[in-house]
């Protein structure tokens, strides 16, 4: 068989629905000989009669009838292609994954994904908490669109962008002497019952130096992975410890007060992508809904959470 052309088809289709050639030249916008012309062609290149010239109409016959019913199904395939297209085009479908540490995940990152889904109703969202390095890894591996870690692994599967630098802080309990002071230094924390992010956290070895070279010896009782733990600790009075701010900022207690410790011990949020993989349009808004989110959390902070690297922030 001539192979067929789509045109051909959507003239069949036409003259199916109008009747006439004149009524599907006006369908599709096209003169009437250039339908008919199309509909001999169809005809020829199928080597079945379709139709039955009576005057100046068609009248299909039982083939062309079943013919039509292909048609319309492959029509209906196109139609729904287009209007997925659209859909997708206007974010009414789509989805987004994202991987995120503990840090942002558990106070902040949920309020950025309720506004995402607010304005794009029609994207489901997944949220998967991990720790950094898994994120990392599900990122590398292209099962998330989006990650957000505190690690800057260099890896060739990833594409790794500076989300922002900030500066960990000191939790105190309400009641501890230190909340008079308007900074931290190593100096007042000696001897301190202190909480210490464990040892797979690169920022532990940043803290541990800061106090190494002030000379300045702490009393370690707890090791844990999370901020949130941390604060958690402190909480019910077992001691002090250095956290990330916006882990401090989103921890829901009236029994702890964080002060600025120095010097600058700083936590580092990094967005992860797959690297061989486009990003989507709404992967690429999401993130920059959550830069412009964590400005503003930046400028509402009253100066506990210090932040580098943010459109907007210094």
């Amino acid at each position: 068989m001539t192979k067929l052309s789509f045109r051909q088809v959507e003239a069949f289709r036409a003259v199916m629905i109008a009747g006439t050639t004149t009524g599907a030249a006006e369908l599709l916008y096209i003169s009437q000989p250039a339908v008919s012309r199309l509909l001999h062609d169809f005809e020829a290149a199928v080597k079945v009669k379709l139709f039955e010239r009576h005057h100046k109409r068609l009248a299909p016959t039982p083939e062309a009838l079943l013919l039509f019913e292909e048609v319309e199904r492959s029509f209906v395939g196109i139609d729904r292609l287009a209007s997925m297209a659209e859909e997708l085009r206007d974010f009414q479908r789509g989805s987004l994954k994202v991987a995120a540490m503990p840090a942002i995940a558990l106070g902040f990152l949920p309020r950025v994904m309720q506004k995402f889904g607010e304005a794009h109703q029609g994207v489901s969202q997944t949220l998967q908490v991990r720790s950094s390095q898994q994120v990392a890894d599900w990122i590398a591996t292209q099962h998330f669109d989006v990650g957000i870690g505190a690690i800057n692994v260099a890896d060739p599967a990833l594409a790794v962008e500076v989300l922002g630098e900030a500066a960990l802080v000191c939790a105190l309990p309400a009641s501890h002497p230190l909340v008079e002071k308007a900074v931290i230094v190593p100096e007042d924390l000696r001897d301190q019952p202190f909480i210490s992010l464990g040892p797979e956290q690169s920022v532990r070895y940043k803290v541990d130096e800061a106090f190494e070279q002030a000379r300045v010896s702490r009393q370690l009782v707890f090791d844990t992975q999370l901020s949130h733990v941390a604060c958690s600790f402190v909480d019910a009075g077992a001691g002090v410890a250095l956290v990330d701010p916006v882990t401090a900022l989103h921890f829901p207690s009236a029994n702890l007060v964080y002060r600025p410790f120095e010097p600058w011990v700083s936590f580092s949020y990094h967005l992860l992508y797959p690297a061989h993989r486009a990003r989507s349009r709404a992967t690429l808004e999401f993130s920059e809904l959550l830069k412009r989110e964590l400005t503003v959390l930046t400028e509402n902070a009253n100066g506990l959470l210090r932040l580098k690297g943010v459109a907007g922030t210094p």
